[in-house]
């Protein structure tokens, strides 16, 4: 796999359920989730399992 690029890691039914979730929480209550906000998690997402991998020691062989 070279970057992932095209690759999803979150669903986003997952992703829409949890932030309308903590969104009734709030004073206003949102209703809708928009494509851009998919695209940020997703980014979110990737660009921290990058870091965190690159992270760990070279050692090893379980991602922890």
């Amino acid at each position: 796999m070279s970057g992932g690029v095209k690759t999803k890691l979150i669903s986003r039914k997952h992703v829409k359920d949890f932030s309308l979730t903590i969104a009734a929480q709030r004073a206003h209550k949102f209703t809708r989730v928009g494509a851009d906000f998919f695209i940020k998690v997703e980014a979110n997402a990737k660009e921290f399992i990058r870091c965190y991998v690159r992270s760990l020691p070279s050692k090893g062989k379980t991602i922890t």
